[in-house]
């Protein structure tokens, strides 16, 4: 695929010292490594990149961009932390791009080989607090949408729908610990392939609105427990 999520993305000689401190940082975010809310210094994130002042500093200002990481005066910087509104701006935002891709990929049709491969990644589930499982499930799930994103003939969507992948990742690690495995959000992404598959780009649409509003009110269920105030930051405990 030409445009992949962080999560499928695979570490290549020829990046940069930048790059790959970026990528470094970025996914120990994601992963939850780097806690939400967690304060950082620039010396331990060199440490824990591995790469030295220089190509750090610029990888902090692509994630600052990114709404990752926050820089604090003279005292380093703060990973950014998950709220409820903004998970809920990132879920209508993923949503409205991804109906979009999902209709634009049945009426241009996907590959067979394309087709075939989404029907493996719909077998793959997960048991929450399994965070091995989980794991495997958020590459297939993420795989699976991203075959729609690079399929859908438009570039900046794709491009946007996949580096929204990244900053769902992270909420998708919080939520799927305690969250039990959806038989019929699965169900949801079968109407999807299958509706691609058929080149019925009005029911590819619903679908995937269907999928994408499940999966919100899924998400923000989840978080609510973990927080009484709308604006709340959310954490791990």
């Amino acid at each position: 695929m030409k445009y992949l999520p962080a999560i499928l993305s695979e570490d290549h000689p020829s990046l940069s010292a930048t790059e790959r401190a970026y990528a470094a940082i970025k996914r120990q975010i994601i992963e939850l490594e780097l806690e939400p809310g967690a304060h950082v210094t620039k010396s331990a994130l060199e440490r824990r990149a591995g790469a030295s002042t220089m190509p750090v500093r610029e990888a902090l200002t692509r994630l600052q961009r990114d709404g990752l990481v926050q820089a604090l005066p003279r005292s380093g910087y703060r990973v950014l932390p998950v709220t409820l509104k903004g998970t809920r701006d990132l879920c209508a935002f993923r949503r409205l791009l991804e109906v979009e891709a999902a209709g634009l990929a049945a009426e241009l049709g996907c590959p067979a080989g394309d087709l075939a491969r989404m029907e493996e990644l719909l077998s793959v589930t997960y048991e929450a607090g399994d965070m091995v499982s989980v794991d495997a499930f958020l590459r297939a799930n993420l795989e699976f949408d991203a075959i729609i994103a690079n399929r859908c003939g438009n570039d900046m969507l794709a491009q946007s729908i996949v580096r929204a992948f990244d900053e769902l990742e992270r909420v998708l690690r919080i939520t799927l610990a305690s969250l039990p495995f959806s038989a019929s959000s699965a169900h949801q992404r079968r109407e999807i392939l299958e509706a691609i598959r058929d080149r019925d780009p009005a029911a590819a649409r619903a679908a995937m609105r269907a999928r994408t509003q499940t999966s919100q009110d899924q998400i923000i269920d989840k978080l609510v427990s973990h927080a009484s105030l709308a604006e709340v930051s959310i954490g791990l405990s």
